[in-house]
């Protein structure tokens, strides 16, 4: 059975490349806002997950009777995994500068005055 977390974020993958694509698509401060925060939020049980998978590399390298091939399959998994939230982090960020921008070129609008 697939991890529940992986349809979430393959969606919200997909979302954020839709939004982050040339020319940019209009979007509300709303929109913005509410795909950030889900954006924090599966990170955050990504990071929870990359803590669990951490932690057992590390109870198996503890164990001396822990097969060279667990070992190798938990480094792997951790290491996959870690790749993985560092794509999501770099999409997050990328998302956060396009709101600066959304944010800067809105507020320049409301504060230019109209030409004489």
């Amino acid at each position: 059975m697939a991890e529940p977390w992986l349809e979430l974020d393959a969606v919200l993958r997909g979302r954020l490349r839709e939004v982050l694509r040339e020319p940019p698509p209009p979007l509300t401060e709303a929109e913005l806002r509410s795909l950030l925060e889900e954006g924090r939020a599966c990170r955050l049980i990504l990071g929870g997950e990359l803590d669990r998978l951490e932690g057992r590399l590390g109870k198996l390298d503890a164990e001396p009777e822990a097969s060279f091939s667990e070992l190798t399959d938990a480094f792997r998994r951790v290491n996959e995994f870690r790749a993985h939230v560092e794509g999501l982090d770099a999409l997050l960020s990328a998302l956060e500068t396009r709101a600066h921008e959304v944010r800067t070129t809105r507020l320049r609008v409301q504060t230019t005055p109209p030409p004489s």
